[in-house]
């Protein structure tokens, strides 16, 4: 602790410094929940991609509905760590890891660029809410490239901030290294998720109004615009061969076949849900905390706001107006925060503005967690309010008591079912264990059926409809049962060869995995056609429950 309270430090700075070894802590926490096997229907593609020969990754890439950058860093995590092919509790470990990374990255941003900007009761509290507040936590563990689009989409911005300081602030060569740093997180992003390539259009449109809005000297401003235009093409030159390669195909896909449901006006008010919505047990208590959250973030929102109006109109005062370059210094410096704050909040909004047009113009293509990547970006801007308001102790001492009380039951919240996820893989694991090596599993769910064929080596087949073509590439083990239009007199002729070919051999057994309730009503034909099912044991695997029938002819009995 000595190197981070000294005894020159003032209450804010304390306060910082612990509210980043808090969040810091948490995260180390992440790092333990990441030994856990269990996984979910999205993050068995990252685990089916990440195994796949890089050329291989692309191409099954090129056909789903995501840029491919984020399954290239998990498979090179995979191959340096030993991962790749290997045990599966080892390969779901790493890649979790390799989702808490990014977490760590920004809290290094924090550290350093915040702190240095801001101050470090500013940084000390983005270090904390990262990981402390609504659905954050659940994205440290989670297997999936949220996380990175976040950390490349934060880190973007701050250094939009550096750029957007007078040129006589910084030298040249820091500008140009913030201006590479900004294209290639820029670049990152895109390839990363399409939602953080629409951040950084946000990112961009904000240095745009900063240097049209704050340079009234033209030349300072063409010069500035035309080294933000540089960048902007050398993000789109390195973007253009996925955008011809494979943009277009998904394009086309998500327009015939996807599974988002069509938005609402009330889907405005779920975005606000999503983002300020708690995961405590109680429903209520997790809308009115959420509530309250909101209420703080606007009311310091307007305290920043009136106070930098304040201080402006304070130093406009018995002063003439400058011309030329001190003057865009001078006043580019008093409006920095201002147009950082709003550049911040703009970035979410930009998302939600972009994500329910298309889905108007096109099809529904967006969802709440599409927000993720701006997420940084909306919680840095509300540390910078709230750690401008110290000084205001009416507001800030109950609005920080508030935000580390919730945000650490939100942690706790998400660390309890992390933990209940753990208990309930373990028990699938030793149910799975008792499918034997020649032994057939059928399921009723084709998410079910993927997920579970990451455990077992088994083949598997779907009762009902046929697997999704690309789980198919990565599994091949997982089938249809019946090939064509399914129905159920040719179900149970399949299902009645596969017990015959079984019972033959006198090798293995065919099982049923029953999820829902359309499970009774299968078993209820089976034995109408002479096929009993008798269950053993109820799991949970990829958030769902099923029962684990063993299936035989009754003539085999």
């Amino acid at each position: 602790m000595k190197l981070w309270i000294r005894r020159d430090m003032t209450w804010d700075k304390i306060l910082g410094s612990v509210l980043c070894l808090a969040g810091m802590g948490m995260l180390c926490i992440s790092v333990y929940l990441s030994f856990s096997s269990d996984i979910w229907y999205d993050e068995l593609f990252t685990m089916g991609l990440a195994n796949q020969s890089c050329g291989k990754l692309v191409s099954i890439t090129a056909r789903d509905v995501h840029p491919p950058l984020y399954y290239m860093i998990v498979r090179l995590f995979l191959g340096i760590f030993g991962g790749l092919k290997g045990d599966i509790a080892y390969q779901v470990a790493v890649a979790k890891l390799v989702s808490i990374a990014p977490f760590f990255l920004c809290m290094i941003y924090a550290i350093t660029k915040v702190r240095k900007n801001f101050g470090m009761l500013t940084a000390g509290l983005f270090c904390f809410l990262l990981p402390a507040m609504p659905k954050l936590a659940d994205y440290t563990v989670e297997v999936r490239m949220y996380g990175w689009a976040l950390f490349f989409v934060t880190a973007g911005m701050l250094h939009a901030y550096e750029l957007a300081a007078p040129r006589g602030v910084c030298g040249e060569k820091k500008r140009r290294l913030d201006l590479a740093a900004l294209t290639l997180y820029a670049l990152a992003a895109c390839y990363t998720h399409y939602f953080a390539c629409v951040a950084f259009a946000m990112i961009y449109l904000y240095l745009l109004i900063v240097f049209t809005a704050a340079y009234r000297n033209k030349e300072g401003r063409k010069k500035e615009i035309k080294a933000l235009l540089y960048s902007g093409i050398c993000c789109g030159a390195g973007y253009l061969p996925w955008l011809i390669g494979a943009f277009t195909v998904q394009i086309s896909q998500v327009k015939e076949n996807y599974w988002i449901q069509p938005l609402t006006w009330r889907s405005l008010g779920g975005c606000v849900k999503f983002i300020f919505q708690f995961a405590f047990s109680g429903q209520m208590v997790s809308m009115i905390a959420g509530g309250i959250l909101f209420a703080v973030y606007g009311e310091m929102l307007l305290l920043f706001l009136a106070g930098k109006g304040k201080q402006r109109k304070k130093a406009q005062t018995g002063k003439e107006a400058e011309k030329g370059r001190e003057a865009d210094e001078r006043e580019l410096s008093g409006k920095k925060k201002v147009f950082f704050l709003f550049g911040c909040l703009g970035v979410p909004a930009g998302i939600v503005f972009f994500g329910f047009l298309a889905s108007i113009l096109i099809r529904p293509v967006f969802v709440y967690r599409y927000m993720l990547p701006a997420l940084g970006v909306f919680w840095l801007a509300f540390s910078i309010v709230l750690g401008e308001a110290k000084e205001k102790k009416l507001f800030f001492i109950p609005a920080v008591l508030f935000v580390i009380i919730t945000g650490i039951f939100n942690y706790r919240s998400s660390y309890g079912e992390e933990m209940w996820k753990r208990v309930q893989m373990r028990e699938a694991r030793q149910a799975l264990s008792q499918i034997g090596g020649e032994d057939i599993v059928i399921f009723n769910f084709d998410q079910t059926q993927a997920v579970a064929s990451y455990y077992l080596n088994n083949d598997t087949y779907l009762w009902y409809g046929k697997p999704e073509k690309l789980i198919c590439e990565m599994y091949p083990k997982n089938h249809a049962l019946v090939e064509g239009e399914f129905s159920d007199e040719e179900g149970v002729r399949a299902l009645k060869e596969l017990l015959l070919t079984k019972a033959d051999s006198g090798k293995g057994k065919v099982w049923f995995f029953g999820s829902g309730n359309a499970r009774d009503e299968i078993i209820e034909k089976w034995e109408k056609a002479g096929i009993t099912a008798d269950v053993k044991t109820s799991v949970m695997i990829e958030r769902y429950w099923f029962n684990i029938y063993d299936c035989k002819l009754k003539s085999a009995e």
